[in-house]
């Protein structure tokens, strides 16, 4: 069984987890790809406030032009995801902690903004969306 055989084999529900897995994004890539998902790989190093999170979501994310760099304008992208064609998708956020020290406002929204989101797709029966967190930071997920 691969290591991320609880997300693609569903053994684990939609949602955010911390993950505490060392194994080299590329290595992750490669192993969701070839299961038919898309991983999105989003570096927190310099993540440190809203904007630059919202900048760094979008380029990763690959957001339409009409994305609204603001909350909301996060839910509607997150719920859609409809320009990616894939089993589900997987957000590996590396070092999360630098944002929920740096601006724990923004942390908080972004955390709350992923898990309705995702939520709101399981409602909806779209694709599965995991955001993986890694690294240092608050314990506010379980698990994977």
């Amino acid at each position: 069984m691969n290591r991320l055989a609880a997300v693609t084999e569903g053994l684990r529900p939609p949602g955010v987890y911390r993950w505490l897995s060392r194994a080299h994004p590329e290595s992750v890539r490669r192993e969701l790809t070839n299961a038919g998902w898309t991983v999105h790989l989003l570096d927190g190093r310099s993540i440190v406030n809203a904007p630059q999170f919202f900048d760094r979501c979008a380029q990763v994310l690959a957001f339409p032009a009409w994305f609204g760099h603001n909350w909301d304008a996060l839910a509607d992208c997150l719920g859609d995801l409809g320009w990616w064609s894939a089993r589900g998708h997987v957000l590996l956020w590396d070092q999360y902690g630098i944002l929920a020290r740096g601006d724990p406002k923004a942390w908080g929204m972004a955390h709350q903004v992923f898990a309705t989101s995702i939520e709101e797709r399981v409602r909806a029966g779209a694709t599965p969306l995991y955001l993986l967190l890694r690294g240092a930071g608050p314990a506010d997920a379980p698990i994977l």
